[in-house]
């Protein structure tokens, strides 16, 4: 079985289209995302409604931008570490207000983890592991296989997918996996969209990291367009734009 892999499309239309392309030519039989499908990019809607339509083969949990939706925002952000700006309050409030109600009905049915089985290998999916509070655990941009361990200490699966930190980072031991494939829609100083392709075939296990090259300026352009709250500070952290 072929599965597309894909966390933190962050509403950019462009790179996810040119992701599902690639899927449907590689024609995988699901899709595994681990959220943050929505917030920071110019697309909401549109993101949301495009998933929409790979519903029969979906299997997404909710990121923390989705727990900002359904749940609220919170007080400080990034491990607790810093209070959110009234500019991102905004932002925030502005990618919730472009969402229909068909939209966030169908964000309201992601879980926030799960685990499911494909060939009798146990396959856990989370935006990122928690405490037992709830809040997510150190971020760990390029995590050692011993760290990966600890992540999921009490998780029993054979493959654990994740995302949130936006890093690339893939580590295997004794055929139990770790796959963070990155953000597919945060290219940074790039125009690289990144996602996955993990294959189970019985014992066997293969994973294939894709970095699929797409038009970022258009995004930028469209940011740029919309002027959106915190759109500047957007376009320095995400992509790369001084």
């Amino acid at each position: 079985m072929k599965i597309g892999v894909i966390s933190d499309i962050h509403s950019n239309i462009v790179a996810l289209n040119k992701i599902l392309n690639e899927f449907e030519k590689i024609k995988v039989d699901k899709i595994i995302c681990c959220g943050d499908i929505i917030g920071i990019g110019a697309n909401p809607e549109e993101t949301v409604k495009t998933l929409m339509q790979k519903k029969d083969i979906l299997i997404a949990v909710r990121g923390n931008h989705e727990q900002y939706l359904l749940k609220g925002l919170p007080k400080n952000v990034h491990d607790d570490k810093r209070a959110m700006s009234l500019e991102e309050i905004d932002n925030h409030e502005w990618t919730h207000s472009k969402l229909s109600e068909n939209s966030k009905n169908f964000i309201s049915l992601f879980k926030i983890s799960n685990i499911i089985e494909i060939e009798d290998k146990k396959i856990y999916i989370v935006h990122y592991p928690c405490d037992e509070k709830g809040i997510y655990k150190s971020h760990i941009k390029k995590p050692t296989i011993k760290q990966n361990e600890e992540m999921f200490s009490k998780i029993d699966a054979n493959i654990f997918i994740y995302g949130h930190t936006h890093t690339t980072s893939i580590n295997n031991k004794d055929n139990k996996w770790y796959i963070n494939p990155g953000s597919l829609g945060c290219p940074v100083k790039s125009n690289i969209a990144n996602a996955g392709i993990l294959e189970i075939n019985k014992n066997d296990i293969h994973y294939e990291q894709l970095k699929i090259e797409y038009n970022v300026n258009e995004v930028i352009q469209e940011i740029e367009r919309l002027k959106f709250p915190f759109y500047k500070g957007i376009l320095k952290m995400f992509y790369g734009k001084e």
